[in-house]
């Protein structure tokens, strides 16, 4: 299943194979060539590993990791507390499980560009909160301290980095965070924690050093980017004690690289942009400014713990001070007399590296890989003679464990200096269970003498076949075109961590991962692959790499890739996948209540086909057409069956669930009852979730006024206009000429999306329009925005957005004008409206604001670090003879998770211009 336009297998580019933003086109490969073989040769000789422990993705400092991977050749390490799924969304549509794949997505685009590695404990980001306890109550103290102990067992960091205790103001999932990673911290090297890991073969392990940032709210990574900064606090309380002064350990990332033409910050500002959903800049400091918060141009850090006898009262310049971090510092496992084997294997292997190491410098790239052959052969040697040395098993596996990944960076710097790069990719990259395709691998050697190369395949039926070539030197290629076929029972592809806690938020907020995948990485590793065998010079070595799929979706973006991924054979899809159906009563109508459900179906099959559709329908519910046949002409081709739903006569409120179902003769006897949703911007690499085929239908009693015209000026991954729609209204979208010139008095009521004033050039061009519509006698309705509203002033009276935020979904809700039609027709808002809410109340209310905004509703948060009262939730403005409301309550959030009150409240609201 293609799906994209494919270049010729023929016009095969080596270049960087991740996904790219394709604004700019670099004139240099930081993965071939010089630059690569500088990069590889910093990694020689050195052995040591920082590991951060950020809340969330955006928490992280990527300028930090540039400096220490790029710059000092260490290895670093970003593992995550949770996947950011409890965040709002400024690019698209997706929330929850599938706003967490995206910001895993955008993790790894920044990683690409600032060199660390990605890792995640089981948490869940559940929303914004104001008390640490409560975060790790609904995570599980004991459980995700178990997380980072596993994790620092099995990548054993020398440094460990966290955010800090921050007190009162913003997010205090931040603080939580840092207090499950302290306590990890120690727990790490102590065998009788968590023996369970033990068992399974990890081992304890202590790092040498606990640091925080000394900064408010982590890393500098902007707070919660579109979470909302420091949330109902404006600043912390004035009331707190002053900071006692601490001695801090400074990072310098203003400094410039010579071979990277840049400084450590201006690649983390950089890799920080891909942080897009959560409104992260793109736009880099210039040089000699600050570097600003994304990429970070330095940082303060705070030793909070260290295992160095002395080191808690010196005064550092670097995070590793006090650590030995160059190979030769191995021998410390080995105790105070290390065997003479050992150091002198060591400082073999030094030797070579820094051989190596000089000849680049003096411009001679070529011969570099002599010296790194005969450095990667020494350490070979000495790896496979460490059980003859008299090391205790402790030290025999610390030092085979940092001797694995040094013999990996020796094994990358002889590649690099031969001037070999690879490539492996497929036909098509939308594939299902049996179906042939071709791959087409590719080696080219631009170094200076020839080597040999084979390769094989994984992931397939059978073993397609290589044979075996020499690769001449000075631009040799070695290539292999074979067929493939992808296995009958091959899984589908989707993300390995669960999402049973949004279905049942009463649960822990965690995860649950499958077994067999490596415990928290991103995404579960493709299983199609190819091995790279290479002989250069003496040395053996491999490179594995994944199949990907080479496309070009949007021609301003230019070439993409992805990974292989499964998708059924037939691809099974219900729209609308929440159907809302006012209750008769509620309808004003005694008719029969239905609703139109279409089920779009593709084929994945290569060629023709033929189906049937049906629908497994709830107790007493009819369809027409009971089932719907569809005829496939090709493959990838899509179409669709529309069916009429009617619910029994004397049907209840509630949630109904109706499946779609799949049959084809083509495929025996098989049932389709799955599709796939699609999470693909051009700063990611694509990535799929695997759902099954089927819609809720949620019978609410709710009425709304009849025959209401609505016009909608979208906002930002907007969900709230099929509600409308849902409810019985007519929309109409709202675009740049209506906005400037069209009759705006046809609409009842106007509503602006979700931050539509951040994304919206034309509204804040226009807003005098609305302002202008509303004094004739218009209801206008503002959805909640940032500070970005403040930029001018686009409400009819002076008004400021501030970050107030009420996180506790359950607390009451106190109605201030009780007469008020919003709370009265046509629905009577109660308690009950406020019933079953998602994750929060609101967030983004309006703070200060002229005294004829009228407040009509307001809650007290249940959180100590939110204190007071919280007006600015639901504000309602007289202007002329209309009205202008601003809408702080979260609506956009309530609405797609099926709140039966959003719906009545927003009935409610819609309903103003024809109240009584």
């Amino acid at each position: 299943m293609k799906r994209f336009l494919v270049p010729a297998l023929a016009a095969i580019v080596l270049a960087a194979p991740a996904a790219q933003n394709r604004m700019t086109y670099s004139v240099v490969s930081a993965e071939n060539g010089h630059v690569a073989l500088g990069l590889a040769l910093r990694r020689l000789n050195v052995s040591g590993t920082l590991m951060q422990a950020p809340a969330h993705p955006d928490d992280e400092t990527n300028a930090l990791f540039a400096l220490f991977t790029h710059g000092m050749g260490l290895r670093s390490v970003d593992v995550q507390n949770n996947r950011g799924e409890g965040g709002q969304n400024e690019i698209g549509p997706e929330l929850f499980r599938e706003i967490g794949v995206l910001r895993t997505s955008e993790l790894l685009a920044a990683h690409r560009i600032d060199g660390a590695e990605q890792y995640f404990t089981r948490a869940i980001d559940y929303g914004y909160s104001f008390d640490p306890e409560e975060a790790i109550n609904k995570w599980g103290r004991d459980a995700i301290i178990g997380d980072y102990v596993r994790l620092i067992r099995t990548l054993r960091p020398d440094v460990l980095l966290t955010m800090n205790i921050q007190g009162r103001g913003g997010d205090r999932a931040h603080e939580a965070t840092t207090v499950l990673v302290r306590e990890a911290y120690r727990a790490a090297g102590d065998p009788s924690r968590y023996p369970e890991q033990i068992g399974e073969g990890l081992r304890a392990w202590q790092p040498r050093k606990l640091y925080f940032s000394a900064g408010f709210g982590g890393f500098g990574g902007g707070g919660r980017g579109g979470r909302g900064g420091r949330g109902g606090a404006d600043a912390a309380p004035a009331t707190l004690p002053p900071a006692p002064a601490v001695r801090v350990t400074r990072a310098n990332t203003a400094m410039y690289d010579e071979l990277l033409g840049r400084t450590y910050a201006e690649i983390g500002a950089d890799a920080h942009s891909n942080h897009k959903c959560q409104g992260t800049s793109g736009l880099p400091a210039l040089p000699g400014l600050a570097a600003g918060r994304g990429g970070g141009g330095g940082g303060q850090y705070q030793l909070v713990d260290s295992t160095i006898p002395g080191q808690m009262a010196k005064d550092e310049s670097s995070l590793f001070d006090g650590i030995d971090i160059t190979l030769s510092g191995v021998a410390q496992f080995a105790g105070p007399n290390p065997p003479a084997a050992l150091t002198g294997g060591l400082a073999a292997i030094v030797e070579q590296g820094a051989i190596a190491k000089k000849a680049f410098d003096d411009g001679d790239g070529r011969g570099t890989a002599a010296p790194i052959e005969a450095g990667l052969t020494a350490l070979r040697a000495l790896r496979g003679q460490l059980g003859a040395m008299r090391l205790s098993d402790t030290a025999r596996y610390e030092i085979d464990y940092r001797l694995k990944l040094e013999e990996r960076d020796y094994e990358d710097a002889l590649l690099a200096a031969h001037g070999l790069t690879f490539d492996a990719v497929s036909d098509d990259g939308l594939v299902i269970g049996g179906q042939p395709v071709k791959l087409s691998l590719v080696a080219v050697n631009r170094g200076a003498s020839d080597v040999a190369v084979s390769a094989s395949v994984a992931g397939f039926d059978g073993q397609p076949a290589c044979a075996p070539a020499s690769i001449k030197k000075d631009g040799g290629v070695f290539t292999c075109v074979t067929d493939a076929r992808v296995p009958a029972d091959a899984k589908l592809t989707s993300p390995y961590f669960s999402d049973i806690y949004w279905k049942t938020p009463s649960n822990p907020a965690i995860n649950i991962f499958e077994p067999g995948v490596p415990f928290g990485v991103p995404f579960a590793p493709t299983p199609f692959r190819v091995t790279f065998h290479v002989k250069a010079g003496g040395a053996d070595v491999t490179r594995e790499l994944p199949i990907q799929y080479r496309y070009v979706r949007d021609i301003f973006n230019g070439d993409k890739r992805m990974e292989l991924n499964v998708v059924p054979a037939f691809s099974v899809r219900v729209t609308p996948s929440l159907a809302v159906m006012p209750a008769p009563s509620g309808a004003g109508s005694a008719g029969p209540l239905e609703r139109e459900i279409h089920v779009a179906v593709t084929n994945g099959t290569q060629g023709a086909a033929a189906s049937t559709v049906a629908l497994d329908l709830p107790a007493g519910w009819t369809s027409d057409p009971a089932s719907s046949a569809i005829s496939f002409s090709r493959e990838d081709e899509s179409l669709s069956a529309r069916f009429h739903v009617t619910a029994p006569a004397r049907v209840k409120t509630g949630e109904y669930t109706v499946r779609a179902i799949v049959t084809s003769a083509a495929i025996g006897a098989a049932r389709f009852t799955s599709g796939y949703e699609e999470i693909e911007y051009p700063h990611i690499q694509r990535r799929q979730i695997v759902k099954p085929a089927e819609a809720s239908l949620k019978v609410i009693d709710v009425k709304i006024a009849p025959n209401l015209l609505v016009g909608y000026v979208n906002g930002v991954g907007d969900q709230v206009p099929p509600a409308i729609e849902q409810l019985g209204a007519k929309l109409s979208f709202i675009e740049q000429d209506e906005l400037a010139w069209g009759d705006l008095s046809k609409y009842d009521v106007i509503v602006t999306g979700v931050r539509a004033y951040e994304r919206r050039d034309d509204l804040r061009a226009y807003n005098r329009r609305l302002l202008d519509y509303a004094q004739r006698g218009g209801t206008v309705i503002v959805q909640y925005n940032k500070y970005e509203f403040n930029q001018s002033q686009f409400g009819p009276y002076p008004a400021q957005v501030s970050g107030n935020r009420v996180s506790d979904e359950t607390v009451p809700v106190k109605i201030l004008v009780p007469g008020h039609p919003a709370f009265n027709y046509p629905n009577k808002v109660g308690a009950s409206t406020w019933a079953n809410w998602a994750q929060e109340r609101g967030l983004y209310f309006l703070g200060q604001k002229d005294p004829r905004y009228v407040d009509l509703v307001s809650m007290t948060d249940s959180f100590q670090d939110n204190p007071g009262e919280k007006l600015g939730s639901l504000v309602e403005a007289r202007v002329g003879k209309g009205r202008w409301l601003y809408l702080g309550l979260g609506l956009w959030r309530q609405l797609p998770a099926g709140t039966d009150g959003a719906y009545q409240l927003l009935a409610n609201l819609l309903s103003l211009p024809k109240a009584p």
